[in-house]
């Protein structure tokens, strides 16, 4: 009777990963893949980035700027759009108890804590997310990534690093000009057309924008960036089955990207909160 050895690994430790997955049922299996898919794909990025931290940033520039090109309207249109509606029902509520001056605390919340990265995260991830899936996805069915391997290019440091620099990093600048365009419109929803005062509005406004309210809508947004880009490269990387392979993986990295936007929402507020209780005092 002839005996199978399993193969070990680099210690002399005998490797059972793939006969665990392969013993997972299968509607486990898939997403234990694609999470180590993940993982790998992270590792090899910060580690790229890290060990040579040069010869990326010339095309991480360029895709920003297709990130500008291609956002900005989306990105404007959303939180304009809300933050201008929800300034005008507040002003209403407000108004009704007798403190149209406070629209200014509503809107650090309102605008910093919740508009502007929820409708950053859904714009970049459904204009730039599903784009960059694409992109990669039809090399990958084209065979053009085998290709750049066999050519000895790091496709990985080439293809990946820069344009999840550039999600990450223009993720955290949309966000920025989101706030400042959400809450001009909203004082002119409740100075312009309201009884507030200017003064009054952005007194209050700067009273309550704190320096932990500040960072955290940075930090929430940043990892909401580097997630669409990490999970949106995997995809694309991973695409098969021709352009039917292609349009699935660029569906399903923006639902994962719609979802994790909630829930890195929900989860940053939680912990900031948790940590400054302060910032939910009026002042």
């Amino acid at each position: 009777m002839t005996v199978q050895m399993q193969p070990a690994g680099p210690d002399g430790v005998v490797e059972r990963g793939p006969e665990l997955v392969e013993a997972l049922p299968s509607r486990f299996r898939g997403l234990v893949v694609e999470v180590g898919q993940v993982g790998q794909l992270t590792t090899a990025l910060f580690k790229s980035a890290v060990t040579r931290p040069t010869g990326y940033w010339a095309d991480t520039l360029e895709e920003m700027y297709g990130l500008l090109r291609f956002c900005y309207i989306s990105v404007l249109l959303c939180v304009g759009g809300f933050c201008f509606l929800i300034g005008n029902y507040a002003y209403n509520i407000l108004t009704l108890v007798g403190a149209p001056n406070r629209l200014g605390f509503f809107f650090v919340f309102a605008t910093a804590r919740e508009i502007a990265p929820f409708c950053t995260g859904m714009a970049v991830a459904g204009v730039m997310g599903t784009a960059m899936t694409a992109g990669l996805g039809a090399r990958k069915v084209r065979e053009e990534l085998d290709a750049l391997k066999v050519l000895g290019m790091d496709v990985v440091r080439t293809l990946v690093l820069p344009r999840v620099l550039a999600i990450t990093i223009m993720t955290v600048a949309f966000n920025l000009v989101g706030i400042a365009i959400g809450v001009v419109l909203a004082a002119l929803a409740g100075c312009a057309i309201g009884i507030v005062s200017y003064g009054a509005f952005f007194d209050i406004f700067l009273a309550n924008m704190t320096a932990p309210e500040l960072g955290g809508t940075i930090i929430k947004t940043m990892l909401i960036g580097l997630f669409i880009g990490i999970v949106c490269a995997q995809k694309g990387l991973n695409s098969k089955g021709g352009a039917e392979g292609v349009g699935r993986a660029v569906n399903q990295a923006v639902v994962l990207c719609f979802a994790a936007v909630w829930i890195f929402n929900f989860i940053v507020n939680a912990v900031l909160l948790g940590l400054n209780p302060d910032m939910l005092i009026n002042r």
